[in-house]
């Protein structure tokens, strides 16, 4: 995911609807991302996009707030996605209720069981530090 995602941001491409349902393993196991319908194109440098799109639970909150942003809301779409895979829940509210899920989004930490390693805590979190693009961060 990590190689998919710098490969489209250097391109340029900020996916903007980075979730489970659009990472497909092919035939020799290999991470395909799909679902290239909400795409920004040339989002280079200090330039931003703007607008609610994507898929609610996995929107950076830059995003839900209508805030400019760049290729780190991505980043933090798949910090979601990780947090998901590992914990196997969202990293914050994740009902039917959009506006409880955009101030969980946008309010709450995280909250990390104590059996997941360092490791993939710190991960986690450099995730939501740089899913910030607020400041233009990625990992990029």
């Amino acid at each position: 995911m990590v190689c998919g995602l710098q490969f489209l941001h250097s391109r340029g491409i900020v996916h903007r609807d980075i979730k489970l349902e659009n990472i497909l393993l092919d035939q020799n196991g290999h991470i395909k991302i799909c679902d290239f319908g909400l795409v920004a194109h040339n989002i280079f440098g200090n330039r931003t996009t703007r607008g609610r799109i994507g898929t609610y639970g996995y929107m950076a909150p830059e995003v839900m707030l209508m805030k400019e942003y760049n290729a780190a809301a991505d980043w933090w779409s798949l910090g979601v996605v990780i947090y998901r895979m590992a914990i196997g829940r969202s990293p914050f509210y994740n009902g039917r209720v959009r506006t409880m899920v955009q101030e969980s989004t946008v309010s709450d930490e995280p909250q990390y069981p104590e059996w997941i390693s360092p490791e993939l805590q710190d991960l986690l979190e450099k995730h939501y530090n740089l899913g910030d693009s607020y400041g233009g961060a990625s990992w990029d």
